[in-house]
């Protein structure tokens, strides 16, 4: 995986996007240390434009790039359409040192969630679909305030009735500065 890029596994695009803007934000809730992600990428044909073909007959939407192109590109946020985000240590714990190689799984069972507000992230791709299943994990850059971020996770098509979590994304977001508490 290239670095500050997004990809969609199975997307008509297997090189990915870019991400146009990526921040990280860390907050108190109750004595512990929350983060927030906010990411969007460049329009999905920012870099490469896919001629859809009418007589090419595609397996489904997630594969069909004129779907894609409806929807230009992809806002994955804990913090722009509700206040999410995800626990990550007591206030204490949190230096640069406790978050070097950490690896952070939040809504591991998102279908088990009643209500699909309580989800850690929202996001837009291909509608406002819903996304769970995060594998987040943080590489600090030698002795620097900035990290790589390498943040995994599974995407469920809810705008269209599919509630299941089948499609998967990656990216890797680079040298990001350790976010100081407000």
């Amino acid at each position: 995986m290239k670095p500050n890029r997004i990809y969609f596994k199975d997307n008509p695009w297997p090189e990915g996007h870019p991400i146009k803007t990526f921040s990280w934000s860390a907050k108190v809730v109750d004595g512990n240390v929350w983060f927030d992600f906010h990411l969007e990428s460049a329009d999905y044909y920012a870099e490469r434009d896919i001629e859809d073909d009418e007589n090419v007959e595609y397996p489904s939407d997630w594969a069909a790039p004129i779907v894609w192109g409806n929807y230009h590109s992809c806002t994955l946020s804990s913090s722009y359409w509700h206040n999410g985000g995800f626990k990550v240590c007591a206030i204490e714990d949190y230096t640069p040192e406790f978050l070097d190689g950490l690896e952070l799984i939040v809504d591991p069972n998102p279908e088990t969630i009643e209500d699909w507000d309580d989800l850690s992230f929202h996001i837009y791709l291909l509608g406002h679909d819903a996304v769970g299943k995060h594998k987040i994990r943080f590489e600090r850059i030698g002795n620097s305030m900035q990290f790589n971020i390498t943040w995994l996770g599974a995407i469920a098509q809810a705008y269209v009735g599919d509630y299941e979590f089948k499609h998967s994304f990656s990216a890797v977001v680079a040298a990001v500065e350790f976010p100081a508490l407000p």
